[in-house]
């Protein structure tokens, strides 16, 4: 089974391409987003992961970027079919507030909020299933799959021509996330015994709320983590925005238009300084941050920040293994509430299920309009045998070295992509 996720998130289009969100009106009605008790722990359970999950990918010091949100809602979508030990080891490393199938109610009203159609913004998820022809899937889990997850049935023949199938699950995903994800999944990682393919997109597009002028960007001088030096493009504007101090760094939120959403920037106060900020960087440690940016009235900034690109794919199956993700991983697992199960059976499409190759895939553009971003997420599954005062000095905040950065939902909480820029690449 492969299970997808693509997800758009913080900037404009391609900084070479002109902005098609419109022209910025002086008034903009927020969408709104309103949980229950349930769903907000379901939020509070994806930040959690979503802290831990980029903890444990933060290998070396190079950029990365990543979407817990969308890996945790595709392996939600094998959650739903999971039983027994391997739901109690999915739930405890996802941070799931409740078993699989009242989840896939909650989840799905979390899914509803991460939805927005409005002038200056985009935010749009999506997700689909493949399945192989003969395969039998549990009629409740569909039934849970088309009502929480909206997600599509679609019949394939991998075992026929995994090829095609593989071509036409790319095909979807570059759809759904305006082409930035492309070749999700790679030649090999379906074959004559893929049984099911589960994908998620999520797509953000959006302006700033208070953009930068291209006038101002200018090359300057990137610090980098080993001391070096590199030319990169410097945004700049002076204008009011919401800053704080975090863990020895300056915390700034760069609201999107209307508001629904943020970036986050947290910046070290020197380039050596960002291992320890990340490591000091837990769910306990964020939300207290994020109280008291929230106290913070927004004050006369003089802003920089770098005009940037960052891209990631990897396979997440090391990382989720360290924070225990294991059985679900190997041949013990239980899907049975997925799909009928018969070991006996002498056909293949009887046998349990397991989960395979998990992969990843991001994209995030910033320029002085706004910013876009996409990430996919795949989980490759095989079928086998067994299982206000005096006004004060302007605010510096000069994002000229390494920085960790968040795309957030400002109305319910939800880490959308997190991420670091090390500097630009080599070359």
């Amino acid at each position: 089974m492969v299970i997808g996720a693509a997800l758009l998130a913080a900037g404009a289009a391609a900084s070479a391409q002109e902005p098609d969100l419109g022209v910025v009106e002086e008034v903009d009605r927020p969408v709104a987003a309103v949980l229950g008790p349930e769903g907000e722990a379901a939020i509070d359970g994806l930040n959690a992961f979503s802290l831990d999950f980029y903890k444990a990918s933060a290998r070396g010091d190079g950029n990365l970027f990543l979407s817990p949100a969308s890996v945790s809602t595709a392996i939600g979508l094998a959650y739903r079919g999971a039983a027994r030990a391997t739901a109690d080891e999915i739930r405890k490393v996802l941070h799931y507030p409740l078993p699989p199938a009242a989840f896939a109610a909650v989840n799905g009203e979390v899914l509803r909020t991460m939805k927005i159609d409005a002038p200056g913004r985009t935010l749009a998820v999506a997700n689909r299933l493949w399945i192989q022809n003969g395969l039998r899937l549990s009629d409740r889990y569909v039934a849970d799959m088309e009502s929480h997850y909206s997600a599509g049935l679609a019949r394939a023949d991998f075992e026929g021509d995994a090829e095609a199938a593989r071509t036409e699950i790319n095909r979807w995903v570059e759809q759904q996330t305006g082409d930035r994800i492309r070749k999700l999944i790679p030649q090999g990682a379906v074959s004559a015994g893929t049984k099911a393919v589960l994908v998620n997109t999520i797509y953000l597009k959006a302006q700033w709320a208070s953009q930068f002028s291209k006038a101002e960007t200018r090359e300057g001088p990137f610090k980098l983590v080993d001391g070096a030096i590199r030319q990169v493009p410097l945004m700049h504007q002076r204008a009011a925005f919401r800053i704080t101090s975090c863990e020895g760094a300056q915390l700034a939120s760069l609201p999107f238009r209307a508001g629904e959403l943020e970036m986050l920037v947290l910046l070290p106060s020197s380039p050596a300084g960002l291992a320890r900020v990340e490591k000091r960087l837990g769910s306990d440690t964020l939300a207290a941050c994020l109280d008291k940016l929230g106290e913070a009235s927004a004050r006369d900034t003089i802003l920089t920040l770098p005009r940037f690109r960052l891209g990631w794919k990897g396979v997440l199956n090391p990382a989720l293994e360290e924070l225990g993700l294991k059985v679900a991983l190997s041949s013990e697992a239980d899907f049975s509430a997925m799909k009928v199960v018969d070991a006996n059976s002498a056909e293949t499409n009887d046998h349990p299920v397991t989960l395979g190759t998990i992969l990843h895939q991001t994209f995030l553009d910033v320029d002085e309009l706004g910013s876009e971003a996409a990430a996919a997420t795949a989980v490759v599954g095989i079928v086998v045998t067994g299982t206000n005062r005096k006004p004060l000095p302007p605010v510096v905040f000069r994002a000229d070295h390494p920085f960790v950065l968040l795309v957030r939902d400002t109305r319910t909480g939800a880490i959308l992509f997190i991420g670091r820029y090390a500097g630009p690449p080599p070359g």
